[in-house]
């Protein structure tokens, strides 16, 4: 197979993966275990720097991402399934970025590899591959009226919402979904950027913005132009408690995501005034019937901002 040197690139077997990962990759791959997906990614210059080329593959119990040492050796990582803790993808005019966070000798870490836009749909395959990996019971959703689903995004700004569009998991069924938009103090300054949730019956979907520097604030139409998404995937099985609390300036929703050998916070702020509703969003993931560990769900607890 001829391989793309400039974009990245699906394999169709290790025996097609370029040296001198293919080496490290076959000495560390599961015994007997095929890939489910390979993608090389080339090395490619970003605005600072060169980024460097990458090997990520999906397996049935697990993943594997090799990248190349500065003594031109090569350093594996890797993690099962089930010490997956959630992943991160942060797209941007030429360049993305995927961040996989995961625990290992009970403390969380975590890998991040650059690839060039045009290869996107590749990596969404397997970001979808591997929260079907984690939670392998809810794999695809029954048919929902996509009227319904329009609704839960209406009035959203037009950017957060095609966001909302393009990172929504593919075929899970919208269980609720919320908006909020930046927050800023009584100087105008920043304190948290716009951000989005959509609820799956088996992932939390995370659309923020960038935190912006300036210290004026964007009017609306600047802020659709201007938003950059983080997108971060939480399969709802590693929610093991949520908070919502209230601050000084801001409220803030705590998620506590936990995995089998370790486990990590996410915290993200909204508007005062708004946390009955993002309470309401985030009591869907405990109704009957959630795709949840067990060994999580004595943990969940929900605390409320007092009025």
């Amino acid at each position: 197979m001829e391989i793309d040197t400039r974009f990245p690139t699906k394999l169709n077997s290790l025996s097609e993966v370029p040296e001198p990962f293919r080496a490290a990759l076959v000495e560390s791959f599961p015994s007997g275990e095929p890939a489910r997906l390979l993608l090389y990614a080339p090395a490619f210059p970003t605005e600072d720097e060169k980024s460097s080329a990458t090997v990520l593959a999906v397996t049935n119990t697990g993943w594997l991402i090799a990248l190349p040492t500065e003594d031109a050796g090569v350093a594996l990582e890797k993690s099962d399934f089930s010490d997956t803790l959630f992943l991160e993808l942060t797209p941007v005019l030429l360049e993305c970025r995927l961040r996989i966070l995961f625990a290992a000798e009970d403390a969380p870490r975590s890998v991040a590899i650059s690839f060039e836009t045009v290869g996107e749909d590749l990596y969404r395959e397997a970001i979808d591959l591997i929260l079907a990996g984690i939670d392998p019971k809810l794999t695809a959703a029954a048919e929902q009226n996509r009227r319904d689903e329009a609704l839960m995004l209406e009035g959203w700004p037009l950017k957060i919402r095609n966001e909302a569009r393009r990172f929504w998991p593919g075929g899970q069924r919208l269980v609720d979904a919320i908006q909020w938009p930046a927050v800023f103090d009584a100087s105008q300054r920043q304190l948290a950027p716009a951000c989005a949730l959509l609820i799956t019956e088996r992932e939390l979907v995370v659309i923020s913005d960038e935190q912006k520097s300036s210290e004026e604030p964007l009017a609306a139409d600047e802020l659709e132009e201007s938003f950059a998404g983080i997108i971060t995937f939480v399969p709802r099985v590693r929610l093991a408690e949520f908070q919502v609390n209230c601050r000084e300036q801001c409220a803030f929703l705590a998620l506590q995501v936990k995995a089998a050998h370790g486990e990590e916070k996410l915290e993200y702020a909204f508007p005062s005034g708004n946390e009955a509703a993002v309470s309401k969003a985030m009591e869907q993931m405990l109704r009957p019937g959630a795709s949840r560990d067990p060994a999580n769900q004595a943990g969940t607890e929900i605390r409320k901002c007092q009025s």
